[in-house]
């Protein structure tokens, strides 16, 4: 297994609940339908977009964003897309 390197450097395990969830938030934002069947195909469609930027069985929290955002895209879930982009906004200007 890998590990994700935080935002402040933070390393920590990887964890795909963590996707589902941020996922399962953006969808219950835009208020759309889904089975946690869906949502854990998402999920592992974001990992299997993200592979190939994991060095040294790292990768950063950004690159998994980055491919969270792209996978809803993707898949059709552009409001959610949008959605999710915004949850993490406030948290990264109040890191600036």
């Amino acid at each position: 297994m890998f590990q994700v390197i935080k935002r402040e450097g933070e390393i920590a395990d990887f964890t795909l609940t963590k996707i589902s969830d941020a996922i399962m938030k953006a969808l219950n934002d835009t208020k759309m339908q889904y089975s946690h069947d869906e949502v854990d195909l998402l999920a592992l469609r974001v990992t299997a977009d993200f592979q190939g930027k994991v060095k040294e069985d790292r990768i950063p929290t950004q690159e998994i964003k980055n491919s969270v955002e792209k996978v809803l895209k993707q898949t059709g879930y552009s409001k959610a897309a949008r959605a999710f982009i915004l949850y993490g906004k406030p948290r990264e200007e109040h890191m600036r």
